[in-house]
């Protein structure tokens, strides 16, 4: 009786361990997202690298190459600038000016989401960054150093944005404007 109750305890516990070392489907929980970004992932080849559009001013230049550099240093797709959305972050950032208020919702354009609606962007993702400063080094580092900012920033689900800086005396006024595709 001994003996049984000992095989009755064993088989079970053999055919399963057998069973597992043969399923090579056995369901993983997925990595979460901030365990990608210790991941090697290899770096985009310099072709992929979009060029500076000669149509920005020196300020937006700085911030499009600055933010394609904290993209790439990281392993995500650099972003391709899309003259629509600088058009619309120039005009978000003159109404700032005009308006004199610094956020998302615009009293003349409403929300960076509608604004983008109504000139016929589309997209399946979006988002917009805003700062006031005096240097485009500092804006960067403003959006870097701030965590809603930075995940905007590099959210991997963005492949076009648009700058827009205006200046206003010793200020500038920036806007940032991304979108993304379901892929």
């Amino acid at each position: 009786m001994k003996i049984s109750a000992r095989l009755l305890l064993i088989v079970p516990l053999f055919v399963f361990a057998l069973h597992g070392a043969a399923s090579a489907s056995v369901p993983r929980w997925p990595e979460p997202a901030w365990f990608a970004r210790f991941q090697q992932q290899p770096a985009p080849a310099p072709a992929e690298q979009p060029p500076i559009d000669a149509g920005l001013t020196a300020a937006e230049q700085h911030i499009f190459a600055a933010i394609n550099h904290e993209r790439t240093s990281r392993g995500l797709a650099p972003l391709v600038l899309d003259p629509a959305l600088v058009q619309l972050a120039r005009r978000k950032s003159q109404d700032m000016v005009d308006n004199n208020y610094v956020g998302h919702h615009s009293p003349i354009y409403g929300s960076p989401f509608a604004m983008m609606r109504n000139a016929g962007i589309r997209y399946n993702y979006a988002g917009e960054n805003i700062a006031r400063t005096t240097t485009p080094a500092n804006a960067v580092l403003l959006f870097m150093n701030s965590r809603q900012h930075r995940n905007t920033l590099l959210n991997h689900r963005f492949s076009r944005t648009g700058i827009g800086v205006v200046r206003a005396g010793r200020q500038l006024f920036v806007t940032q404007m991304f979108i993304g595709f379901m892929r």
